[in-house]
Parts: C-alpha cells; structure tokens; sequence
C-alpha cells in the first residue's frame, strides 16, 4: 500500500504518493516565478481579456427620428351654387287680395288653440315671416306658395307648402314632404316639434 495522502486546510485531501499538498507546492513556485497575486483578484484565476475594436473602427450614434406634423391648409367652404330663392314682400294692397290661412296649433297640448296667420309668399320659422318658437324650427323652416294645383290646373290656385331642405324636415298627414306639396283644409303640418292644423279662407 503506498505511503502520503492527507488533509489541506486550504485545499481538502490530496492523494498520495504526497506527504504535502501538491497544490501549495504549486502556489509557492508561482509566488518565486511570478511574484505575488494581485489585489483584489482571486489567486490563480486570470485577468479578463479585453478587446480593443479595430483601428479604422467608427461608433455610430443612432440619432432619434423627429416626427414633422405637416401643415393642414385650411379650405374656406364654397359658397351655395343654388341659394334658396326669398319671396319679394308683398304690398298692403297686394296682400289684401290673396287668399287666407292659418295654422292652428294641435300640439304640444299647453299651446293648443293658438293660431298663425299665414299668407302666400310668407316663410314660417323661428325668425320668419310667420314666427314661432319652437327649439327644433329652424330660423327659415318651410314656405307657402299660392300655385295651381297638379290635379286640377284649371281650378283656382291653392296654398302649397315647401320645405327648406333636408335638415329642416317638414311632414304633411305623417308623410314627410320634398318638395311643393298642395294643402287642403284640416291637412295637419309638422314643423320641428309643432303639429299644425291647417286652415283656409278661400275667396
């Protein structure tokens, strides 16, 4: 059986044939070579390599994207090719030969009763001729004429009704008018929130 083998502080157990652990026999000949470890470094363990970049080398700085908002121009809205055509007023005289008609108020309950006069040429809204106020009314909601009717263009000319536009709805007995629609007596007109009954005095 052979001799040596035993137990280091430093490094544990060693083998034999050694007497001495061969580890800090090693240790001590790297000491009278090399000189002593250098501090802060761990004994036996090397110094990290470094890798110089290579000459010519250029770091590149990435710089950040600057988002330009573009300009908006703004475009003045076109004037109205067909601007909706204004009845000329009517004299005292003029007016006194035309036919009569009102507009009777149905509903909202709290104004029923109360009565519009209404002539041919006249516009109705909250800032026309024939002014009521009722907040869905537009200033110039709809307008009467004195025309012949389609059905019978012989007979005298009767009132029709004509809706501004199509944000100014206007409906005659529920159905909602296009264009010039003839009224007939108790016809019931819708104006914003407003349900008329339509009257007449025909000479």
């Amino acid at each position: 059986m052979a001799e040596g083998g035993g137990f280091c502080e430093i490094h544990g157990p060693f083998d034999p044939p050694h007497r001495t652990c061969p580890y800090c026999a090693l240790e001590q000949e790297r000491r009278r070579a090399y000189g002593p470890p250098v501090e802060g470094r761990p004994e036996g363990k090397p110094a990290p390599n470094r890798v110089s970049p290579p000459s010519g080398f250029v770091r590149q700085t990435v710089e950040p994207e600057i988002r330009v908002k573009p300009e908006v121009t703004e475009i003045a809205p076109r004037p109205d090719a067909n601007p909706p055509v204004q009845p000329e007023a009517l004299s005292a005289e003029e007016l006194a030969t035309l036919p009569l008609g009102w507009l009777v108020v149905k509903e909202p309950l709290g104004r029923r009763g109360e009565v519009l006069t209404v002539r041919p040429g006249q516009t109705i809204g909250r800032d026309g001729d024939v002014r009521w106020n009722d907040p869905r009314m537009s200033r110039q909601h709809a307008r009467l004429t004195l025309e012949p009717s389609a059905e019978a263009p012989d007979e005298p000319p009767v009132f029709h009704l004509w809706p501004f536009g199509p944000t100014n709805p206007v409906f005659v007995n529920g159905q909602e008018i296009r264009g010039a629609t003839p009224l007939s007596e108790n016809d019931e007109v819708r104006l914003g929130d407003t349900l008329f009954v339509f009257k007449v005095l025909m000479d």
